[in-house]
């Protein structure tokens, strides 16, 4: 599995720039929001590295604003599967604000995701445009 992390200093605004990569999963700090990229496959403990780096990497990130965009991963999970995936998620994100960028088909789908998230108090929606989840997470 390769990995790739980058990160730089504030710049003059006081933005910082950092990303990570892994097979399958990348973390990009981009203006104050932790963007989450999945892609490919994604099967029954697929969630499970990329869980770790979230965790590590956004201990030194002062953001609570993340954009999970998944529209280009495809999900082979049992129905016990998405429940446990769909809890386990909404804990690894506890304490932030979430919006999910969605196809239009797994849009069934995340809205559990959203229920968890709600569950534990946070505050999460949906998008199937980026730039739309970008202006909620912004307050726009």
């Amino acid at each position: 599995m390769r990995h790739r992390t980058c990160a730089r200093a504030a710049d003059e605004e006081g933005i910082v720039t950092a990303s990570y990569s892994m097979e399958g999963f990348s973390l990009t700090l981009n203006d104050g929001i932790i963007e989450l990229y999945t892609d490919g496959e994604r099967g029954r403990g697929s969630e499970e590295a990329p869980a770790r780096a979230f965790s590590t990497l956004t201990s030194r990130i002062d953001s609570r604003l993340i954009l999970n965009d998944v529209r280009s991963a495809v999900f082979s999970l049992s129905s016990f599967e998405w429940e446990e995936r769909m809890r386990f998620i909404a804990r690894v994100q506890r304490g932030y604000q979430t919006a999910y960028v969605v196809r239009p088909d797994q849009v069934k789908g995340v809205e559990k995701f959203v229920e968890a998230h709600e569950r534990l108090g946070d505050t999460a929606a949906w998008f199937t445009s980026k730039a739309a989840a970008r202006a909620w997470l912004k307050g726009e």
